[in-house]
């Protein structure tokens, strides 16, 4: 039950039709000959092109400022979350290990002029053991 010959031309005729339809999106003599804003149909080249002033994006015609506008969005969206996320990540650290409280003991270890055992005792200057 394989394919014929024929089934196989019908299959590629079929299929150019189909494409042929996106190929040549437009008709000169139809009375809207172009189905999205923004559009007019070329005749040279029998296809709908964007007017002037407006640029191609996907299927679509649209104005530079409009096309800006919505990476404009997705900058500011993306920039926004980006600092939430560090901020977040900032607050829950210093919170989780007392850093705050470890800065201040170390600010008053430094105002105070008493010696610590930890500010005699830096190095190997410890004699050794003799058993």
């Amino acid at each position: 039950m394989g394919l014929r010959t024929t089934d196989s031309v019908i299959i590629i005729i079929c299929t150019l039709c189909i494409c042929m339809e996106f190929i040549l999106s437009c008709n000169v003599t139809s009375l809207e000959p172009c189905l999205r804003e923004n559009q007019f149909c070329n005749q040279t080249t029998g296809s709908c092109e964007c007017l002037e002033g407006f640029y191609q994006v996907g299927d679509e015609c649209q104005t530079p400022s409009s096309y800006m506008s919505s990476h404009d969005v997705t900058t500011a969206v993306v920039s926004i979350f980006a600092v939430a996320l560090i901020v977040g990540g900032l607050v829950l650290v210093v919170r989780k290990y007392n850093l705050i409280e470890y800065a201040r003991q170390k600010i008053d270890s430094r105002r105070n002029n008493d010696v610590t055992y930890e500010d005699v005792m830096i190095g190997q200057d410890d004699p050794p053991l003799s058993p």
